[in-house]
């Protein structure tokens, strides 16, 4: 009975690591000038931009937006922020420990997980 419930408990775990995760969030949201005191406090300065979509927690409704990805390079603080086209400007994420990466690049076509 031991081993039965063994095996079942290793398919479960096998299926759940398969399965699609779903992250739900909330990003704090001002105008774009008060979103950007942030960035300013803590000195960062803009790394790279990029087009992109968030998808609303309520309805799963695309919305695009500009992202701004700002670092410190000399603290090591990063800001993602995003802003959309009627001017609201959204935290995305931030952080620290900023660095550029000098490692192998991840082959993606592995079928396994690559140590990141």
């Amino acid at each position: 009975m031991i081993r039965l419930i063994l095996i079942l408990m290793i398919a479960a775990t096998t299926v759940s690591a398969q399965e699609s995760k779903r992250f739900i969030t909330t990003q704090p949201c001002d105008p774009f000038d008060k979103m950007f005191e942030t960035v300013k406090r803590y000195d960062e300065q803009l790394l790279f931009t990029s087009k992109g979509i968030q998808f609303s927690a309520q309805d799963g409704k695309p919305y695009s937006g500009s992202s701004f990805f700002f670092v410190n390079q000399d603290t090591g603080t990063w800001s993602h922020v995003i802003i959309y086209g009627d001017g609201t400007a959204c935290m995305v994420a931030n952080g620290r420990n900023f660095e550029p990466y000098v490692g192998a690049q991840p082959e993606f076509s592995n079928t396994e997980r690559d140590d990141l």
